[in-house]
């Protein structure tokens, strides 16, 4: 009927306005506007951001995506329990309305209004669970849900107050309201700063170590003035060292007489006796953060943390003393309960300086995580877990001992390896490698060790910049099936590092790492480093060379030209005797038209052709003079291939052929 046009005609100019007014105001979309739009769609559903979220006390990997009731229990447990029964009676009063006179959908503006508002928490919240979208650390993505439910809870308001039987459902309405405004009110002047943590009735709030220990807390450091202020009182007199991240503007608000006491530094283990490390929100086990007070501001919980090397190392101390150690070294290694206790009598200068390899094999490898978020390089791909730390981050020195606490994973180990990145390690290590070639000179010399698992970086007269410059290292796996999920469409698993994490600098000024490779089979490496975005130098190697079939290069190739290019089964297989490094270093392409068009991928249709270009050292190897490169082809039906090798001046050869079974 005319109400339903009407209604059609409303919402089509709602929506197209709602449109351009969106586009106007977001000029990244102007250049293309629908290709734009659909990377910020695919953005919000996949953000690649990695992060945690404590939820009912489990720790979930967000880009897995939340549990189904992950948003209605966050929303349950931190809206106001007025707000929530109010929006609830109102969405089930337009429900109601709308299944009582159907038609009234299309004719009433309102109640159709408030159906919409009444089904966008429903449609988010599914469409959040069945995209599998990144939502972490609460609900802080989906705050806009709370807009929804101010206008529902108003609807119930009404509702509740027009009921005919009697004046006592209108009375118990009013009250409700009254009483969560009056409440909001003193919630607004009691709780600041800490919005935050707010919790309602729904959990429990009398124990803040559990709520802590179940749902993520994380604020924006706002207890750290409480915190100072609670320090000062403990230590009266005498100098205070803090290690303050990012909370230095609290000390403007302490008097002049206290300000003067306190040294910031960012040693966080330096020793000195009233030493903290200020930490906000939760207070994570078994790092070293202990309470020093909960508080309940009406219905926020709020958790205050400070590190006291003193006593929390040296209770791990006291702990490791009383077991026999797993290993004597320069450190002896404890185990106490679910950690590693690291332990050296009479702490030397370079000790404080020490990084140390942990690595973990489990009993079962499915154990394995290839979750970022718990440590950056470790993946199910190495075969163990990589927990490699410095004394800095890990120890303390205490009484003049040394003292480092890592936190072991909670799965069933095997073994462990671990040691000090020294030196004279770093030294051992290159020298195993004497009178073999690297495999790559230049302003890094590259080794590959005897086992293929570890590469060997070493330059004499190390500067600065060789340091301080980023390392870039691809490895690119003999089966593409090798690689996780997120690394497959690169081709390579992406193996970046800084010097720090494995170099060691000599005592003759060279500068040598040592580099952990994955356990699975590596075809080629491409290494290198650069700074601010440029590369300074790269070098690429062959690690395995391609497999080559028995029989595969029999009779006569394809075609002949400067590589001679045989077919077996689905592969291309590339040759050259006589390989030059320019041979080997030019770009190759191969251009696949297929007999339908519609076999192409989606990114491929516009051109016509599936572009498959590649590097020698991508597929295949230079083995002393030859060079040999398989390529797999495409499983549709071919009808010719281009190929050939360019530079930037155009096609250094190019021949063009069709497979001999037409496929």
């Amino acid at each position: 009927g005319g109400g339903g046009k009407r209604a059609l005609l409303t919402g089509g100019a709602f929506a197209l306005a709602a449109m351009l007014t969106y586009y106007a105001s977001l000029p990244a979309l102007w250049t293309d506007p629908f290709g734009r739009f659909a990377d910020l769609v695919s953005t919000l559903n996949a953000h690649p951001n990695v992060a945690v979220n404590l939820f009912q006390g489990e720790r979930l990997y967000s880009p897995d995506g939340p549990p189904w009731d992950y948003v209605p229990v966050w929303v349950g447990i931190t809206t106001p329990p007025a707000t929530l029964l109010l929006a609830l009676a109102g969405a089930v009063a337009l429900a109601w309305s709308g299944l009582r006179r159907p038609r009234d959908v299309l004719r009433n503006g309102p109640l159709r209004f408030g159906l919409l508002l009444a089904s966008l928490p429903v449609a988010v919240t599914v469409a959040v669970v069945v995209l599998e979208s990144n939502v972490y650390q609460h609900w802080r993505h989906l705050y806009f849900l709370y807009a929804p439910l101010l206008p529902l809870a108003i609807v119930g308001l009404r509702w509740l107050a027009s009921v005919p039987r009697g004046r006592w459902p209108r009375v118990g309405a009013y009250a409700l309201t009254g009483t969560a405004v009056a409440v909001a009110v003193v919630s607004m002047i009691r709780i600041p700063p800490y919005l935050y943590s707010y919790f309602n009735v729904l959990v429990d709030r009398t124990t803040p170590e559990r709520l802590e220990s179940s749902y993520h807390l994380g604020g924006a450091r706002m207890s750290g003035k409480e915190l100072i202020d609670d320090i000062i009182r403990a230590h009266p007199s005498g100098d205070i060292f803090l290690s303050l991240d990012h909370i230095l503007f609290y000390l403007t608000a302490l008097p002049a007489s206290d300000r003067e006491r306190i040294a910031e530094t960012r040693d966080f283990r330096s020793g000195e006796r009233n030493f903290y490390e200020i930490h906000t929100g939760g207070c994570s086990a078994p790092a070293p953060f202990t309470p020093i007070s909960h508080s309940i501001r009406l219905y926020a919980v709020t958790l205050r943390c400070v590190v006291d090397p003193a006593s929390w190392f040296g209770g791990y101390r006291r702990a490791a003393l009383a077991t026999a150690p797993l290993e004597r070294s320069r450190f002896d290694v404890h185990r106490v309960g679910d950690v590693l206790v690291y332990l050296r009598d009479g702490c030397a200068p370079d000790d404080l300086e020490a990084r140390f390899f942990l690595r973990v094999h489990p009993v079962d490898p499915a154990d394995l995580s290839d979750r970022p978020w718990e440590v950056p390089t470790n993946h199910a791909a190495f075969g163990f877990e990589n927990r490699d730390f410095t004394f800095k981050r890990h120890g303390a020195r205490i009484d003049g001992d040394c003292v480092a606490v890592v936190p072991l994973p909670d799965y069933p180990i095997a073994r462990l390896e671990t040691g000090r990145f020294t030196p004279e390690r770093a030294e051992a290590a290159l020298r195993a490698l004497a009178g073999g070639e690297p495999r790559a000179r230049s302003r890094f010399d590259v080794w590959l060790a005897a086992d293929g698992r570890t590469l060997i970086y070493a330059r004499d007269e190390c500067s600065a910049d060789d340091v301080e410059a980023r390392f870039f290292l691809h490895a690119y796996p003999a089966d593409e099936r090798s690689l996780l999920e997120r690394r497959a469409e690169y081709g390579f698993n992406n193996l970046d590092f800084d010097f720090p994490e494995y170099g060691v600098h000599t005592e003759d000024g060279a500068c040598i790492a040592t580099v952990p490779l994955p356990s699975y089979s590596i075809a080629n490496i491409r290494t290198g480093q650069f700074t601010d975005g440029d590369t300074s130098w790269s070098a690429r190697f062959a690690v395995t060379p391609p497999r080559v079939e028995p029989g595969a290069l029999a009779g006569e190739p394809l075609v002949r030209s400067v590589f001679n290019v045989h077919q077996h089964g689905d592969a291309l297989i590339y040759v050259r005797d006589g390989c030059t490094d320019e041979d080997a270093e030019t770009a190759f392409f191969l251009h696949v038209d297929p007999v339908d068009p519609g076999d192409l991928p989606d990114d491929r249709g516009q051109y016509g052709f599936d572009n498959l270009d590649f590097f020698l050292w991508e597929r295949g190897a230079r083995t002393g003079d030859r060079c040999t490169a398989v390529v797999p082809l495409p499983a549709y039906p071919i009808a010719t291939i281009r190929t050939g090798q360019y530079d930037g001046t155009g096609a250094l050869w190019e021949v063009e052929f069709a497979l001999p079974d037409g496929e």
